[in-house]
């Protein structure tokens, strides 16, 4: 078994991405006959050598598995699973928290979960991620900037100076990520494009114009065309985009015509129907996906949280084969606001709560600037004080916002089904009949 490395090996990324790259110039056919090859592997690994799927998977239709239109007849993996399970029942023969990595993620639902990567498995991720850059015209001499909570493992050609990585880091305050991105210097993004629309804001407000940003390579979420716009105008740059999650990473990338498409010959897309029926790589309904390289954690028939609407390929770039994802209807969330009016985004909060064992769902909610009200659905038998923990935990890195934690029954969803994690109210618009206890701390 492969030992963690301190840094990263591009070896195995450089090979990793001869194979992505020769992949998707392939017809849709052959992605395909390449798809099923792998998942019939896949699903015999995990029935073999996984407790969960040895438990609830059925050996006979583990042996008569062709391709991904026989999936239908196994079960789905919900997040709740991913929660509840005993530590190891989702790990590979092998394989330990010790000689994998961890990558959180609160997720749309406010389930916070923990998904485990092998080496190899890191090495095929970091070469789809590498692939998604050259996508969006990444050059060697780009310096580029990564917002998100925690830094990435740097890798041997930043010595050289190229491909030199930035961290901006989304868990400090918006003062911070601006010094972190200003002292940057990036001339590539890549990030939520809320997190990036708030530093742009400041920016503005500031009346400071950075134009050394060529491209913006958004993931994640969808903002709308005049979001978008506001960041693009203001730094000067083209975008590209990705369809992404940390569980099954890249799902579908842009095309030169912009256009979103799968990657089918790397993992697979069932869509869930309102009436019951799936289809593979088509149609309006949830989303499954089974990621087809994942040795140490296989999830198999992994229900995402989000709606998509996928079309048969119809585009004329003629670079990528494969269907379109036309929509994504996935994670949703408001920009908290300070006491004194700025705007920032909060999805680093839910970071210091997911590791309360007791927490089974949870919830950010803003009905006034500078104080926020976090919500949770706590485990049975969960102890008396954890809210006045998970408070200080908060306020650790929200000194300047008050902080109430709320017990609740129930966090209700929007109306398009999906639980928004960070949510600014009106007050007006409250709900006074809304049960829970809540503790101010």
């Amino acid at each position: 078994m492969s030992r963690l490395r301190s840094t990263i090996n591009l070896a195995p990324v450089a090979y990793h991405l001869a194979a992505v790259r020769r992949r998707e110039r392939l017809s849709h056919a052959e992605q395909r006959d390449i798809q099923s090859r792998l998942l019939r592997a896949l699903v015999r690994h995990a029935y073999q050598d996984v407790p969960h799927y040895r438990r609830v998977f059925d050996a006979s239709l583990v042996e008569g598995l062709r391709s991904a239109e026989d999936l239908s007849a196994f079960p789905v993996l919900r997040r709740e699973d991913l929660r509840e399970l005993p530590p190891g029942e989702l790990l590979a023969a092998g394989f330990t928290p010790e000689n994998t990595r961890a990558a959180t993620t609160s997720g749309s639902s406010g389930i916070p979960i923990t998904i485990r990567n092998s080496e190899r498995d890191l090495g095929y991720l970091r070469a789809t991620y590498l692939q998604d850059m050259l996508g969006g015209g990444v050059r060697l001499t780009d310096r580029v900037a990564y917002f998100r909570v925690r830094p990435f493992l740097r890798h041997p050609l930043e010595r050289f100076g190229l491909l030199r990585n930035f961290h901006v880091p989304t868990d400090r305050t918006l003062d911070e990520q601006v010094t972190a991105f200003l002292a940057a210097r990036p001339t590539f993004l890549i990030g939520f494009p809320n997190v990036i629309g708030s530093v742009v804001e400041e920016l503005r407000r500031r009346g400071v114009r950075y134009d050394g940003v060529r491209t913006v390579l958004f993931g994640g979420e969808r903002l709308t065309p005049t979001a978008q716009a506001q960041i693009l105008d203001h730094l000067g740059a083209a975008h590209q985009e990705v369809y992404a999650s940390v569980e099954v990473f890249t799902i579908a990338r842009t095309c030169p015509e912009g256009r979103l498409h799968l990657r089918s010959a790397d993992l697979v897309v069932e869509v869930e129907h309102a009436d019951g029926t799936v289809s593979v790589e088509d149609g309006e309904g949830e989303i499954l996906v089974t990621r087809l390289h994942s040795e140490a954690m296989p999830l198999i028939r992994y229900r995402l949280g989000d709606r998509v609407r996928i079309t048969p390929n119809d585009c004329s770039c003629g670079v990528a084969r494969t269907p379109i994802v036309r929509e994504v209807i996935g994670r949703s969330e408001d920009r908290l606001v300070d006491a004194d009016g700025r705007r920032f985004y909060g999805d680093f909060i839910t970071f210091a709560v997911q590791d309360f064992p007791e927490v089974s769902r949870l919830q950010v909610v803003q009905t006034r600037p500078g104080a926020i009200e976090i919500r949770t659905v706590l485990a049975p038998g969960a102890r008396a004080d954890v809210t006045a923990d998970i408070a200080a935990a908060v306020r650790r890195v929200l000194p300047d916002q008050t902080v109430t934690v709320r017990q609740t029954p129930y966090i209700a969803p929007e109306p398009n089904g999906k639980i928004k994690i960070v949510k600014v109210l009106d007050p007006a618009r409250e709900d006074a009949t809304e049960k829970g206890r809540a503790a101010d701390v």
